[in-house]
Order: structure tokens, then C-alpha cells, then sequence
């Protein structure tokens, strides 16, 4: 792993090879990063009570919100870094790394302390259930001292995307996958800690991948290298990530917000709502391993091939990962349903979570197949330059429209498997709007290259 480079130039050669060479690891990747909360849930559901899994998800949530803002500037730093590798310009790209690492640590510090400060008064504005505010105060509180680490690890690790290094990433999420696996046996079944326990592994596994991914992005050879004495605020810089950084954070936030909204009206269904539905989420991220990947290896690809004025082949690898994401998805999701029961006991023992969270499953599984489409030409799209454009489509189709749904039919039809069905009706109207403007953008970026 010490010998560079295992960086793959996607701006020529065979377009599915190197896609593939790239995306297999992430795909890989995503899996054992997956462990990191997965895992922790696994353990509180069979180990604990329905109680310790509703404060699991009713926190995670949270939690997600308050990463999505980094892990848009992350998708910044790609992108920036892809451009300038596709133009040649190496010392740009290293800009982008080292000044989106200082903004990204100072910014995670103070989210991390008012995250912890306010957590129960924001867990009680989301209307969580009394019996499951202490746990999920004291998991949410927890988990957030690894935030700065965590926004590290963005950051660094978009770099690597950007000049196509997806295996060492790759061998860091085993590492501390399969070690987080341990810690949460350590920590819940041996020293008993409860929910706290499941934070503290977690924490101390995300710290560790966040000094691997440090130690291996500066070792030598690298084409874009981190080094800690080259750390520093570069203005230019700093706005050519935050131009896509910015919108995409927004836009993850946005899309986490409606999720709230989401959990707002599950929680008045009850902690085995809550319970049943952070185990259908847990489940989802099954199906969305390949998706995280199908999102990134877009943005990389467009991003390296806009830099260096290959229009015609991002529309090609474009459609490819589309195409690929389909297929994976539609096999995933219907394997998922056909074995659900055995799978959702992975997650759950109670039996009436596991029907309730199955029921919801059954709803939004079918049409997953929509989903990559959204992630591929949403990433194109924004490597292209359009990235508040993409923050737009996605405040439209699936914020507003997502709140609206939920407020029709939670005071329609008011089951917690009505408020699964607001998800496949936004996936299509937000993977539409996505394919329409992609090909939109291709054509005046190939009127303009002429």
C-alpha cells in the first residue's frame, strides 16, 4: 500500500475498464464503512431492546444532517482536484486538498461542540419519544466527538477520488470495518455499555481511518500529496470548492431534512415506528452500497474529463453507469425482498418491528432501480459546473415535494407504510429532472467545445 500509485487516468483508455477499476473498490469500500453504524445497530437490536434501537435512529438522523454539510464540500474537493488533474495542473489540485482539510477541521470542531450542547433540545423539537431521548442524547453525543475526524477523512479521501485511487480507501475501510465489528462485541456484549457502547466503537474506528487515510495520502509519489507543513487557507481555492462543495452540502442537507420530516411524523407512531423504521433504513443501506459508489465514480470521471474537454466521453460513461447501477439495484432490492424476513432479523429480534419495517420495505424496494440515475447524472452534471443548478432540482423534487407528500397522506391515509411511499414517487420526479438537465448541459458544453 506504500508504493503509489494505484491512481487510474480516466481520461483515456477503455471507458467500462476503468470504471470498473475504479468502482469495484468503492463499491467494496462502502461496504466495510457500512459497518460502521450497521454493525452498531446489528448488536443494539439483538442485544439490547427496541428502545436502544429507536435512539440508535432516531439520533443517526441527526447526525446525518450534520455531515452532510462535509460531505458536499468533499464532493467540492473532488470535483476541484479531478478538473485541475484532467488540465494537468497538479499544484492546483494539492490546493484544493490542503486548504479544504483546514476549513473542513475548523468547521467540524465547532459543529462537533454545538451538536453536543444542544443535542437534547434538538432530539425534543424532532418530537422523539421520551423513553428514547436518554439513550439517543447520550449516542448522539458520543458519535460527534469523532466529527472532526470524520470531516478529515472527507476531505482527504476526496482527493484520492479525484485521481482515481480507490483502493487504498478501499484497504483502510477494511481495516477499520472489521475492527469496529470487534469493538462492538468488546463494548456491548462484554462490558456492557449499552448504546454508548455502539458510539464508542464507532468513534474510535472513524478516528483510526481518519490517520490511515492521512498516513497514505502523504507518502510519496502521490500526484496530489498531503503534507501537514503545506497546510493553509488558499482563497481561490477555497471558492472553487465551496462553487460545488457548497450547493451539494446544502443539497445533502436538504435531502436530510425531509428525512426528518420523515421521522417527525414517525415518532408519533410510537417508539416501535421509530424502531421499524430505523431497521428499514439500516436495510436501505444495503441496496445503497453500489449507489454511494455508481455517485462517486461519476463525479471523478466527469470531473477528470471536463478538465481535459472530453464531453462526448462522459456522455458515454454516463450512460454505462446508469445502465450498471440498474441492474445492480434491481438485483439487490428483489433479492433483499424475496429473503426479507431473514435478512431484517439481521437487524431486529422483535417480530413486530421486523413486519412493520418488511411492510414499509415492500413499498420502496420495487422501485430502487430509479435511484442511480439520479446519482450518476446528478454527479455529471455538477463535475460540469452546474452544481447549484443540481441544488435546485433537488430542493424542488426531493425536499418540497417529499414534505408535501407527507402532509397529504398523514392526514389522508396516516399509516407509517403511507409515509414509505412518498420516496419512490420523488425518486422518479428528481431522476427525471436529473436526465432531462444532463442532457441539456452536454449539449451546450459540446456547442461551446466546437
Amino acid at each position: 500500500m506504500a508504493k503509489i500509485s494505484k491512481a487510474i487516468d480516466m481520461t483515456k483508455g477503455p471507458i467500462f475498464r476503468s470504471l470498473i477499476m475504479f468502482m469495484l473498490p468503492l463499491i467494496g469500500g462502502s461496504i466495510f464503512q457500512q459497518l460502521y453504524n450497521t454493525v452498531d445497530f446489528i448488536f443494539v437490536g439483538n442485544c439490547l431492546d427496541k428502545t436502544a434501537a429507536a435512539a440508535v435512529g432516531a439520533s443517526s438522523t441527526l447526525i446525518n444532517c450534520l455531515i452532510g454539510m462535509f460531505s458536499g464540500i468533499s464532493v467540492g474537493a473532488t470535483v476541484a482536484a479531478a478538473l485541475a488533474l484532467g488540465m494537468g495542473d497538479s499544484r492546483k489540485a494539492s490546493k484544493v486538498l490542503h486548504t479544504s482539510v483546514v476549513f473542513g477541521l475548523v468547521c467540524g470542531v465547532i459543529l462537533m461542540a454545538a451538536g453536543i450542547v444542544f443535542a437534547p433540545g434538538i432530539l425534543r423539537l424532532l418530537n422523539t419519544p421520551e423513553s428514547v431521548l436518554p439513550q439517543a442524547v447520550v449516542y448522539m453525543r458520543i458519535y460527534l466527538i469523532s466529527l472532526p475526524m470524520l470531516v478529515f477523512y472527507n476531505m482527504v479521501s476526496g482527493s484520492m477520488r479525484a485521481e482515481g485511487d480507490s483502493a487504498t480507501l478501499f484497504y483502510v475501510l477494511v481495516i477499520c470495518g472489521i475492527l469496529n465489528v470487534g469493538f462492538d462485541a468488546l463494548f456491548i456484549v462484554v462490558i456492557k455499555l449499552g448504546v454508548a457502547g455502539a458510539a464508542v466503537a464507532t468513534t474510535i474506528t472513524q478516528s483510526l481511518s481518519a490517520f490511515l487515510i492521512g498516513f497514505f495520502a502523504s507518502r510519496k509519489g502521490r500526484r496530489i500529496r498531503l503534507s501537514f507543513r503545506a497546510l493553509g487557507f488558499d482563497g481561490d481555492s477555497m471558492k472553487t470548492v465551496l462553487r460545488t462543495g457548497l450547493p451539494t452540502g446544502i443539497q445533502t442537507i436538504v435531502i436530510t431534512i425531509s428525512n426528518i420530516f420523515v421521522q417527525y411524523f414517525v415518532n408519533e407512531f410510537g417508539d416501535t415506528a421509530v424502531a421499524a423504521f430505523a431497521t428499514y433504513f439500516k436495510v436501505e443501506n444495503l441496496i445503497f452500497l453500489a449507489i454511494v459508489a455508481l455517485g462517486q465514480a461519476s463525479t471523478t470521471f466527469a470531473g477528470q474529463n471536463a478538465g481535459a474537454g472530453n464531453y462526448k466521453r462522459i456522455q458515454k460513461g454516463s450512460y454505462i453507469l446508469a445502465a450498471f447501477g440498474t441492474a445492480i439495484t434491481f438485483v439487490t432490492a428483489g433479492a433483499i425482498l424475496l429473503f426479507s424476513a431473514f435478512v431484517f432479523r439481521w437487524f431486529m429480534k422483535d417480530p413486530e418491528v421486523i413486519t412493520a419495517a418488511i411492510s414499509l420495505a415492500m413499498i420502496s424496494f420495487p422501485f430502487y432501480w430509479i435511484y442511480p440515475s439520479i446519482e450518476v447524472f446528478g454527479g455529471a452534471v455538477r463535475s460540469m459546473g452546474y452544481s447549484i443548478t443540481c441544488m435546485g432540482v433537488t430542493i424542488v423534487c426531493m425536499c418540497a415535494a417529499r414534505i408535501a407528500l407527507l402532509a397529504l397522506f398523514s392526514k389522508t391515509i396516516h399509516t407509517i407504510q403511507s409515509l414509505a411511499m412518498v420516496y419512490p414517487i420523488t425518486w422518479a420526479l428528481t431522476a427525471t429532472s436529473f436526465i432531462i438537465l444532463f442532457h441539456l448541459v452536454l449539449r451546450k458544453k459540446m456547442a461551446a467545445s466546437r
